[in-house]
């Protein structure tokens, strides 16, 4: 198969799915429509597929003989947010139909590519040992749909060797892949705290809190470790001649190693709370946020994807990228099966494709879906193909025991 040519051959395709998809987006828990419109694409392509309830799509690719399994995944949820009509220079191709709700973090292009992907592996499932597992993920915003997609597989005692997932990104030029090894998105870790004290020292006990918090880091973690910690809410009072009894604050930490530095954060943010509550004699509530791995590329993965993605697209197609802060539902498949989240270039600055993701002007490059489309079915090849023992010591257990280890 000449996978570039073949996923040029499927350009106008994907940016036709991708616009249906970007004209009709749906939040996170309510992609009835978007879960509908893929099984349609899967089924018109004779693709076993099946819509697991919450979770997303699934769907199988059966090559000629018995092999390993690669897993491929796109979510699909849009966001809570009002798009721009334009970019930073002209009017977009398409633009969200559905008011306050829009696909400006790149989901439709991901879940267009993949229906991509599949159409090339199906047609050419003849040509490959092993099989393809497209997951089509639903709640990637809330973490929601991973939950039920893992335990739909792990119940149903579906093997998985590998995964791939990848990202569109406007700060890299059209048509470049950036392949990391390690961390490429952070874990998380959130908290939120309500400080009640009869005499009014609330405010100035959670001042004292956001003071002793920014100070956790350099106090707690080496230098050398990537960390950032985050007040995001401060709530208190009514009206300039009223004191408040009672102060609501909340924050987020992000972290890449979980036993290094996210619990160790972790617990040292509950301690402060509570220490500087009790210096400032004040009752306090905590509420502990979900806590989360980060996504950690494999290295020998990493390195048969840069090989695969080389000799499709060109060694020149291949850039360097800084990891992300942000966190991502990869995290889960990536814990259990070795696997490779990639950054997708789809930045144009002479068409004003410049804005970062969650931004309204946000508008990916269509000529870059073909990059996406190769690279994704290059790997997943290879992937299949690979003698090499992977090296990777992946969780066992239910998702519930996954979830629970988190807690721990």
């Amino acid at each position: 198969m000449d996978i570039r040519k073949e996923a040029g051959g499927l350009t106008q395709d994907v940016i036709s799915w991708r616009r249906r998809l970007h004209e009709n987006p749906e939040l996170s828990d309510h992609e009835e429509d978007t879960v509908a419109f893929i099984l349609e694409r899967l089924q018109e392509m004779g693709i076993t597929c099946v819509d697991v309830p919450q979770g997303g799509v699934m769907g199988f690719i059966h090559g000629a003989k018995p092999g390993k399994t690669v897993l491929l995944r796109a979510d699909i949820d849009a966001l809570p947010m009002q798009e721009d009509p334009c970019n930073e220079k002209q009017p977009k191709a398409c633009v969200s139909q559905r008011p306050g709700v829009a696909h400006t973090c790149g989901h439709d292009t991901h879940a267009a590519m993949l229906l991509g992907a599949a159409r090339l592996l199906h047609e050419h499932a003849s040509e490959f040992s092993g099989s393809v597992v497209l997951y089509f993920e639903r709640g990637e915003e809330n973490g929601n749909g991973d939950y039920y997609m893992m335990q739909y597989l792990l119940e149903n005692n579906i093997h998985i060797d590998g995964c791939w997932a990848m990202h569109i990104r406007t700060y890299l030029p059209t048509g470049t892949v950036s392949i990391l090894d390690g961390g490429v998105f952070a874990g998380n870790t959130s908290w939120s705290a309500s400080v009640s004290n009869e005499k009014g020292n609330a405010l100035a006990c959670c001042c004292a809190i956001i003071q002793s918090l920014n100070t956790l880091r350099m106090r707690k973690i080496s230098p050398f470790q990537r960390v950032t910690l985050s007040n995001t809410k401060l709530q208190f009072g009514t009206d300039k001649v009223t004191v408040p009894g009672t102060c609501q604050i909340s924050g987020t930490c992000r972290y890449y190693d979980l036993e290094g530095v996210g619990r160790p954060m972790r617990d040292a943010i509950y301690e402060t709370i509570q220490a500087t509550c009790s210096a400032y004699g004040c009752d306090v509530t905590c509420k502990k946020g979900a806590t989360t791995r980060g996504v950690i590329n494999n290295s020998q993965c990493c390195d048969l994807a840069r090989k695969a993605v080389g000799a499709v697209l060109g060694r020149e197609a291949l850039v360097d990228s800084e990891p992300a802060m942000g966190a991502e539902s990869f995290s889960i498949p990536s814990a259990y099966w070795p696997g490779v989240y990639a950054f997708l270039g789809a930045g144009n600055p002479e068409k004003g494709m410049t804005a970062l993701g969650h931004h309204p002007k946000f508008d990916p490059d269509e000529d870059a879906f073909q990059y996406g489309v190769a690279a994704t079915v290059a790997y997943a090849l290879a992937f299949l193909s690979n003698e090499e023992i992977i090296e990777f010591k992946g969780f066992r257990g239910s998702i519930d025991d996954y979830l629970a280890s988190l807690r721990g």
